[in-house]
């Protein structure tokens, strides 16, 4: 897995700190990079790239955005299981 530092998020997402720290404060991004290795997982990257698309185009405050991210996350957790299920069935011969 890659880690980013903070410095690396804002540049790579074109934010300003002040984003970053709002994203934290509502926990929308959360540190979680083991010691050493950053501030940021790759999920945290892709939190903060859809909370400041959420804001910059569709003006979402970010108490919304943090209801859309944990949904989002949820739904493809959902996905990912339906998936596992169908394989199985498809593996033991089940329709």
């Amino acid at each position: 897995m890659t880690y980013y530092t903070r410095k690396q998020v804002i540049e790579l997402l074109e934010i300003d700190d002040g984003f970053l720290v709002a994203l934290e404060q509502e926990e929308i991004v959360t540190h979680d990079a083991p010691a050493g290795a950053g501030d940021f997982s790759e999920q945290m990257l892709e939190r903060a790239r859809v909370a400041h698309t959420l804001v910059r185009d569709l003006d979402v405050n970010l108490p919304g955005v943090a209801v859309i991210v944990r949904l989002r996350e949820e739904v493809s957790g959902l996905r990912r299981r339906l998936e596992q299920v169908l394989g199985e069935r498809r593996r033991t011969g089940g329709t």
